[in-house]
């Protein structure tokens, strides 16, 4: 199906940076929207990856495009540091909750504009939005804490996370930092510096040669370390995950990272509207599996299904 893609550069607050700071957006929509409500999915990307992992076009596993063909606008974010936006002088200083803070404030300002018909020349007045946040791996983790920050999102699309982190690859050192009150979150830079030693790291997915690998390989990119040493701690965001009180969609596979999926919704003590879809023979990247079609139709069934954003 032909789609409507635009791009556009959104200047963001980055204090104590004298440089511009700015994030680069993808808008994917269907070439004529529908009257009424739209949905507008926040798309963003886990760590390794660019924004360019939800519209993974030319080798059929764009999942952007499957929801412009339901009605639905898409805009994919670059991370501050990642992809085309732009990179802090201070990279170990890019801490989960800062580029939350940032991103939260971002898209609060997109809905406004969006409403306008200010946000793109391309792009018409959309009176009538359901803005949901739709995050991967850690850029779920993000989606958590921009919505304890601005509350900007009507409902939450969690996809291959957990706030159990990655305690089979941790150090007793960061294994131990759950202990403190913060979980660790004040140690995330030292326990980056140590691990990573540098405050990006480029990942390659592994399976080399494959046609799914090729796929993810050209939508790698940068990872701000300690932003990733949080995803990866024990109870990472479990404060803010108990407190989310907005409709959730949480899919992992059955051979993902993230431990058992069917614990998954225990850590959202505060929501009473949660839809949890356990992928068949699927890793920790669904969009270029044979569980994608499936992943999207029952996404799509969900959407339809939230209720009308109040006045």
């Amino acid at each position: 199906m032909a789609v409507a893609q635009l791009t556009a550069r959104l200047d963001i607050a980055w204090p104590d940076d004298p440089q511009p700071a700015w994030i680069a957006v993808d808008i994917i929509a269907p070439p004529g929207l529908p009257e009424g409500v739209v949905p507008v999915l926040f798309c963003l990307p886990g760590g390794g990856m660019t924004r360019k992992y939800f519209d993974l076009a030319g080798d059929g596993f764009s999942f952007a495009r499957a929801m412009a063909s339901r009605g639905m606008v898409c805009v994919l974010l670059d991370h501050p540091g990642t992809g085309d936006s732009f990179v802090p002088q201070d990279g170990f200083g890019m801490t989960a909750d800062r580029i939350a803070r940032a991103e939260a404030a971002m898209v609060i300002d997109m809905i406004g504009r969006m409403r306008a018909g200010t946000l793109h020349s391309g792009l018409p007045a959309l009176a009538e939005i359901l803005p949901l946040g739709v995050g991967h791996s850690m850029g779920a983790m993000l989606a958590v804490l921009q919505q304890a920050s601005g509350r900007p999102y009507v409902a939450l699309a969690l996809l291959c996370f957990t706030t159990r982190g990655l305690p089979e690859v941790l150090t007793e050192e960061e294994r131990s930092a759950r202990e403190t009150p913060d979980s660790g979150r004040a140690a995330c830079r030292a326990l980056a510096e140590k691990r990573f030693g540098v405050p990006f790291v480029d990942l390659q997915p592994a399976h080399e040669g494959s046609m799914a690998a090729a796929a993810l390989s050209r939508a790698a990119g940068r990872m701000p370390a300690t932003a990733a040493m949080q995803s990866m701690l024990c109870d990472n965001v479990a404060a803010e995950a108990a407190g989310i009180d907005v409709p959730l969609f949480l899919a992992a596979g059955d051979r993902d990272i993230t431990g058992p999926p069917r614990k998954i919704p225990a850590s959202f003590t505060a929501c009473e509207d949660i839809d949890l879809h356990v992928l068949r023979d699927t890793g920790h990247h669904p969009f270029v599996t044979d569980a994608a079609a499936h992943l999207y139709d029952r996404f799509a069934h969900w959407v339809a299904g939230l209720p009308p954003v109040p006045p």
